[in-house]
């Protein structure tokens, strides 16, 4: 009789502690289910403004390399303007 008694109270304890952690799973995802849609909308949104950072630097890419050749040019004329000069400064050197 005595094992019957402590297996009721062995029972009934369970049972209270699997309802109380049931009410506490619920309460948890009452609180979880929101952060988890914010993190959601959060990483679309950053996906989307990645994509508009990946455009943008693919964009200053294409203008940096159409730009860099006219500066290169550029560039490639002034030095040869200078070492010409240079030349024809060491020549005048050379003479004297």
């Amino acid at each position: 009789m005595e094992t019957l008694i402590q297996a009721d109270i062995f029972f009934f304890i369970t049972s209270i502690f699997v309802i109380l952690l049931t009410a506490g799973f619920a309460v948890a995802l009452f609180y979880v289910i929101p952060i988890l849609k914010d993190m959601r909308h959060l990483s679309a949104l950053a996906r989307e403004e990645g994509d508009k950072l990946a455009q943008d630097i693919d964009a200053l890419r294409t203008a940096a390399k159409e730009e860099g050749t006219k500066a290169r040019s550029i560039l490639d004329y002034f030095l040869t303007l200078f070492i010409k000069r240079r030349k024809i400064v060491r020549k005048k050197k050379e003479l004297k």
